[in-house]
């Protein structure tokens, strides 16, 4: 089921640059202290200067975002079986386009000026070292329920692999889009209309 489109200028700011009203204690590697962490340093990153063109902040906070996002598991989550149909390079390629696109969607709907109040609910276990986050998030007045899911990969600690939406699943949401597209084209005709998305 695709995202309703009322909900994609907040939805899509809310899940990579907010900061959550969620008091941690320095030791705690929790996830949910693990997002609010890299949630803040989002957006003290986003306010840091004047300037907020949306590929120039992308750019600043792309290094913060991989910190704290597993952009490789969440690309082979939106591209599904199809995935496997790709070569290593195309692989590498879609990694990095689709990273990019995602990134520079959120920073184009984003106003680092705007309230923001995000209240998370104690994490779920999924399973194979997986979580699930819940959280209520208010952004320029309207309500969006959220739902970070996480991996634990070792020493980095946890990493988001996915954010539901409103009960929809980004990752799924584009695989949607990304299969009619690659059973018309195949892989590279994914990686064309990702460079579209870009340009």
């Amino acid at each position: 089921m695709p995202l309703p489109f009322r909900y994609l200028p907040h939805a899509a700011a809310l899940v990579c640059l907010v900061a959550p009203c969620f008091a941690i204690a320095a030791s705690d590697s929790s996830p949910e202290a693990t997002l609010t962490k890299g949630l803040a340093d989002l957006l003290r990153l986003a306010r840091s200067k004047s300037n907020n063109d949306p590929v120039e902040l992308a750019h600043r906070v792309r290094p913060t975002i991989e910190r704290f996002f597993n952009l490789e598991s969440l690309t082979r989550k939106a591209l599904g079986p199809g995935w496997k149909e790709f070569t290593p390079a195309q692989q590498k390629r879609a990694v990095e386009l689709f990273s990019e696109m995602i990134i520079r969607s959120y920073t184009s709907r984003f106003d680092p000026n705007s309230d923001v109040d995000v209240q998370f609910s104690k994490s779920t276990e999924l399973g194979n070292g997986r979580k699930e986050v819940p959280a209520a998030a208010r952004y320029q007045g309207n309500s969006v329920a959220l739902a970070y899911r996480v991996e634990n990969i070792g020493p980095e600690g946890w990493r988001v692999y996915d954010v539901v939406i409103e009960g929809v699943s980004l990752a799924s949401n584009y695989r949607a889009q990304f299969d009619a597209i690659r059973q018309k084209g195949g892989p590279e005709a994914v990686l064309h209309a990702m460079e579209d998305k870009i340009k």
